[in-house]
């Protein structure tokens, strides 16, 4: 079929759009892809499409205090709960989109995100101080068609292509961490609606993405796809203001120079730096991610910051139920076990090189994990407030052995994609 752009490729079916969605969650993708490439493929786009929507649905329905209410509908246009509901839903609509194909396949996606919209907006009848909103699915639904007009684009400029999945990094599971970024900085934001202090924990993950976006670019798009220097800040300005994108219903102005200072720490980065065909270049790049990462995890696990010192205190579970908890202490909870599964995930990536199978590699990655976890806990018992939880580090341990699980998810789909270029090349030649 011809297409606009005059596109030089053969029109067989490797080529089409329906073809090239066999793909993962959006960093590893191949048009001509075999029965395994498209089994991986499907289970690392659920596993992390999963971890999305928990994280979405936590944000819109905390803090979980249902009961029977009068139904309240608000019709209000608020621009920036608009603009929020919208960013929520992008990222669904784009993996969603990897998972159908054929005729009307897109319509599908956003239908599905729609329903989850409807779903959770019923959800909202049912819990204190909440309004049920029609804006919302609507919003949401924009959201999702967004997401995927954008990875339809992306396939249509043959970002996904076989001969350019090497040569610019997407076959490099560390690009996951700026998937799994994006929620945690949806949490950090949403944080900085109470609190702007919470500017510090979310300047904190925008500098720890920019380590990794500069990384790829000078180690496999620089050199692979040739993509000019200048456009790296753009691009970490735009993939920051989508995670952070609360923040601007917060204070618009912090939002911005969060976000100005995030493209300004990118290009410095990028001085002085030349292009490397370097392989082996994720340990260097998380030497340099994780310590920034674990002051972020550590201040956000420890929030509010300056607290009094006390009696140590703690509890097996949650000093008060969930559903009694506010939105605030919700979200905290969330984001801390949000940050262990990003942990995990770059820790098995640390140790991905001695190509360990998921059972060999879980046990340090989660002991690891719960010795971190556990640290926490001890300085939160001797801080004022609700004090240690062994749960909370339990269910943080959990997070990031969820994180270490997504990790092999996606280096097996680095197999299965390799392998069927193996395949196509031998078959060529």
């Amino acid at each position: 079929m011809g297409t606009s752009g005059g596109s030089s490729d053969p029109p067989d079916r490797a080529g089409t759009p329906d073809a090239r969605r066999q793909a993962d969650s959006g960093w590893m993708a191949a048009p001509q892809t075999g029965p395994d490439a498209r089994r991986t493929a499907a289970h690392l786009t659920l596993a992390l499409l999963g971890y999305f929507v928990l994280v979405t649905a936590v944000i819109t329905l905390s803090p979980f205090d249902f009961s029977l209410r009068r139904l309240r509908i608000d019709l209000r246009l608020v621009p920036s709960d608009i603009v929020a509901n919208i960013a929520l839903f992008v990222p669904l609509g784009f993996l969603g989109r990897g998972l159908v194909s054929g005729p009307g396949s897109g319509a599908r996606a956003v239908w599905v995100a729609a329903a989850c919209s409807l779903l959770i907006e019923t959800a909202q009848i049912f819990i204190r101080r909440r309004y049920v909103s029609p804006i919302d699915v609507v919003s949401n639904s924009c959201g999702a068609w967004v997401g995927v007009v954008l990875r339809d684009w992306l396939e249509r400029w043959a970002l996904w292509h076989p001969r350019l999945v090497g040569r610019i990094g997407l076959d490099v599971p560390l690009v996951g961490l700026l998937y799994l970024l994006v929620p945690q900085l949806w949490l950090s934001s949403v944080g900085m609606i109470e609190d702007a202090r919470r500017s510090m924990t979310t300047l904190l993950l925008g500098c720890a993405g920019s380590l990794v976006l500069v990384a790829l670019h000078r180690h496999r798009w620089q050199s692979g796809l040739r993509l000019a220097t200048h456009v790296v800040p753009p691009l970490a300005l735009i993939w920051f203001m989508v995670g952070a994108l609360p923040a601007a219903t917060a204070s618009p102005r912090a939002f911005v120079a969060l976000a100005a200072l995030v493209a300004v720490l990118t290009w410095w980065l990028l001085r002085g730096g030349s292009a490397s065909d370097e392989q082996r270049f994720e340990i260097t790049t998380l030497q340099r991610f994780l310590p920034v990462f674990a002051l972020y995890l550590t201040v956000a696990s420890l929030w509010p910051p300056f607290r009094s010192l006390t009696p140590w205190h703690g509890a097996v579970g949650f000093a008060n139920r969930l559903n009694g908890a506010g939105v605030v202490d919700v979200l905290i909870l969330l984001e801390q076990v949000g940050g262990f599964t990003l942990l995990g995930y770059a820790l098995a990536e640390w140790r991905g090189r001695r190509e360990l199978s998921l059972a060999d590699d879980l046990p340090l990655v989660a002991g690891g994990a719960l010795c971190l976890a556990g640290s926490l806990e001890l300085a939160q018992g001797w801080l004022t407030g609700p004090g240690a939880s062994l749960l909370r580090g339990v269910l943080a341990t959990a997070g990031a052995a969820y994180g270490a699980a997504v990790y092999h998810l996606a280096r097996a789909h680095v197999r299965a994609l390799r392998a069927s270029e193996v395949a196509a090349t031998s078959e060529a030649a």
